[in-house]
C-alpha cells in the first residue's frame, strides 16, 4: 500500500430537507479504496476543497489523480522537504494556493520566497488555516462559501488517522 496526499473539490450532494449537501469528492472513490484495504481522511480548506490523505494501491492512487479537479501533492510524508521540487512544481503549488482563495501577499508572508525551504507539513498547515462557512442561496440554487471563517481539522490529525 502507498500513501498519497491530494487537494480535491467538494461536490454537491443530495438534498437533505430543503437544502442540498456537499461532500468531499474523494468519497466517490471510497468503495474502491475500501476494496483494496485502504482508507482516507480529509480536512476542508478554502475554495470548496479538501486536503486528503489516502492509503491505497499505486494503481488506485494514479486513477484518483486522473479524476477531474484532483491534484496529487508531490510528497507522501509530512516531514519531507520540498527543496528538491522543480521551480515549475513550486509555481504550480503557489498558484494552487492562490486559486483556493489565499492572496499572493498572504502566501508570500507565510511561506516566503521559496517554498523549497519548507516541508510538506509547513505547506499543508498553511493550506489548512481556515475554511469559510457555506450557505445555500435558494434564489440561485447554489451553495456559496462566503460565511465566517471556520476551524478545520489539523493536518497532523488527518495524518494520524491514515496509518502507513
Amino acid at each position: 500500500m502507498s500513501i498519497g496526499w491530494f487537494i480535491c473539490p467538494y461536490k454537491r450532494g443530495t438534498n437533505q430537507g430543503p437544502f442540498p449537501t456537499r461532500y468531499c469528492a474523494m468519497d466517490d472513490f471510497t468503495n474502491q479504496i475500501n476494496a483494496v484495504g485502504g482508507t482516507w481522511s480529509e480536512t476542508e480548506i478554502l475554495g470548496n476543497h479538501a486536503i486528503v490523505k489516502v492509503r491505497a494501491t499505486d494503481a488506485l492512487l494514479t486513477t484518483i489523480n486522473a479524476a477531474g479537479g484532483f491534484t496529487r501533492l508531490p510528497k507522501n510524508k509530512l516531514d519531507e522537504p520540498l527543496s528538491d521540487l522543480s521551480p515549475a512544481v513550486k509555481t504550480i503549488l503557489r498558484n494552487k494556493l492562490n486559486s483556493l482563495g489565499y492572496t499572493l501577499l498572504e502566501i508570500q508572508e507565510a511561506l516566503g520566497d521559496d517554498i523549497g525551504s519548507l516541508t510538506m507539513r509547513d505547506l499543508l498547515r498553511f493550506a489548512s488555516r481556515r475554511r469559510l462557512k457555506p450557505r445555500y442561496d435558494r434564489d440561485t440554487d447554489t451553495i456559496i462559501l462566503d460565511g465566517p471563517t471556520q476551524p478545520v481539522r489539523s493536518i497532523d490529525n488527518v495524518d494520524g488517522t491514515v496509518k502507513e
